[in-house]
């Protein structure tokens, strides 16, 4: 019951976290109000994502000091002053350290806790538990795109944010009230005991195979979040969108994103994780030259940018599973979120490609290339010697009872 009682709270908390993947319906209002470009505000996401992989990154040996239900609360009071802050920010400054430091360290020491935690209630479904998690969170992008919406057009940007964070503050908080720790429940501590896959983070950080999922992540990393975090603005500058066709945008990258997470997540239970991988990289490089070199159009913008919504869904839906296979269960948390300081740095790199040399072309035949050469690396990657006898062992052995 407990396992099912911490899926649940997982997915509630998770929704609302999922919601920072609708900031790019602020970055206009507050581009107007400050007086500065839209790709100035813009950046702010970027910050953002690179302090959720901070706060990931902290997750992990947080809850060893403190609890796990301690941390989830400290991260819906980090989103909720942090968004509180952003409503009255009298500059970017205060902007950048509100929505791009508070909010960002407070949603990555929910997002990756949660995750990991619920997953090893499930061994045997990890894909599908990662989905289901995965899915939720972003999902969040679109049921509070709905939401600020309709703030923004009725209350302001003011009221917007700061009923974001009032409703995102209070979901996490109530859903820690549903989480129980899985490394606290007999079987599941006695099994990751037992493994012989077991890798401390040092131990892992000493193999080729770390560091190469860690790349290739960083630059998955990059496509996804700047399509993603952009989708809005680059409607509008690329494809000569309007207004409400731009904002549409966002729907569809958000829908294709969740598409992604459940599907790629069912699969890599069935499927070798990795060649997946392969194939989701293979889908974000088609789209980026499409982007590239195509006459863009409403439709075949909207198709580009769901194929990098789609396969940055999978990807974020699989890794976690990989880590697991590669390297164990037990220390989930600090494996991933090590590498997941990827999304940040990645997401980081991609909004300072774009300001540098403000060329979408540039910047679009950077990332191709940068999806080539993850596309050889995870042709590369190999499974560790003990599980060297092929995927099919792997499911025999921990994915089916």
């Amino acid at each position: 019951m407990q396992k099912f009682k911490t899926l649940f709270g997982s997915i509630l908390i998770l929704l609302s976290l999922g919601s920072v993947y609708a900031w790019s319906l602020f970055n206009s209002p507050l581009a107007e109000k400050f007086g500065l470009e839209v790709n100035s505000v813009a950046f702010t996401f970027g910050i953002m994502t690179l302090f959720i992989a901070t706060g990931s990154l902290c997750s992990g040996f947080l809850k060893l000091r403190i609890g796990i239900n301690p941390v989830i609360v400290l991260s819906s009071v980090c989103i909720g002053i942090g968004l509180l802050i952003a409503a009255f920010a009298p500059n970017l400054i205060v902007l950048f350290i509100a929505a791009g430091v508070l909010l960002g360290f407070g949603d990555g020491l929910g997002y990756m806790l949660v995750l990991t935690n619920c997953v090893k209630f499930f061994p045997r479904h990890k894909g599908l538990i990662s989905a289901l998690c995965i899915g939720a969170y972003g999902a969040g992008s679109l049921v509070f795109k709905s939401i600020d919406e309709y703030m923004l057009s009725n209350y302001g940007l003011q009221s917007a944010l700061m009923c974001w964070g009032l409703v995102c503050a209070s979901a996490a908080a109530l859903g820690s009230l549903l989480v129980y720790d899985a490394m606290l429940q007999k079987d599941i501590a006695q099994s990751a005991s037992a493994s012989k896959r077991e890798y401390e983070l040092r131990h892992s950080i000493r193999t080729l195979p770390y560091w190469l999922l860690a790349l290739m992540f960083l630059i998955d990393c990059m496509c996804g979040l700047y399509i993603i975090g952009a989708a809005a603005n680059l409607g509008s500058s690329v494809a000569s969108l309007n207004a409400a066709d731009a904002a549409f945008c966002v729907s569809i990258a958000a829908l294709a994103n969740i598409a992604g997470r459940l599907i790629m997540g069912v699969l890599s239970d069935r499927l070798p994780r990795i060649r997946l991988i392969t194939f989701d990289q293979t889908l974000s490089l088609i789209a980026m030259l499409m982007l590239l070199l195509l006459p863009q159009s409403m439709w075949l913008f909207y198709a580009a940018v769901s194929l990098v919504a789609f396969s940055f869904g999978g990807t974020l839906t699989i890794y976690p599973s990989i880590i697991s296979d590669f390297f164990g269960i037990k220390n989930l948390a600090k494996n991933y979120g090590l590498l997941y300081l990827g999304f940040g740095v990645g997401s980081m790199v991609g909004y300072a490609v774009a300001i540098v040399f403000n060329s979408y072309t540039v910047t679009f035949a950077l990332m191709a290339a940068g999806l080539i050469a993850a596309i050889v690396l995870s042709l590369l990657v190999r499974l560790p010697p003990e599980l060297s006898q092929g995927h099919t062992k792997l499911k025999q052995e921990h994915l089916v009872p």
